[in-house]
């Protein structure tokens, strides 16, 4: 039986999307409890899965598709969870991906935000053709 291989990347497009709304909700979580969320940590880990996602399908744009996934997904629930509003940028982020997201597009969520899901959208149909 031949597997569908577009198939496989876009439901592990979905799974690592249901992933990030969960680490999105435990890290809101712990940030209410005045704890502090270890960047570093959360990035092993999902570094881990990311390599491990690479390793089963050697394909170089779901990997970056999976990165913008984690942009949108990730970011957008921790601030609704948070009480913010969904395009809300920390005026001091403390990872370096959202420091440099700040260099680039300042106070401008929307447009982050916009051009991450154009970036998505386009990564995704090209995983389907």
């Amino acid at each position: 039986m031949e597997v569908n291989k577009p198939f496989l990347m876009i439901l592990t497009l979905i799974l690592f999307t249901l992933l990030n709304f969960i680490l999105a909700a435990f890290d809101a979580s712990r940030i209410k409890k005045g704890k502090t969320i270890t960047h570093a940590i959360n990035a092993v880990i999902y570094t881990a899965l990311v390599a491990g996602t690479y390793f089963l399908f050697h394909n170089w744009v779901l990997i970056v598709a999976l990165f913008f996934n984690r942009m949108l997904v990730f970011n957008i629930s921790l601030s609704l969870f948070r009480g913010l509003p969904a395009f809300y940028i920390s005026p001091n982020p403390a990872s370096v991906i959202d420091k440099i997201a700040k260099s680039i597009f300042g106070k401008n969520g929307w447009l982050m935000y916009l051009v991450y899901a154009v970036i998505f959208a386009g990564l995704t149909v090209t995983i389907l053709l």
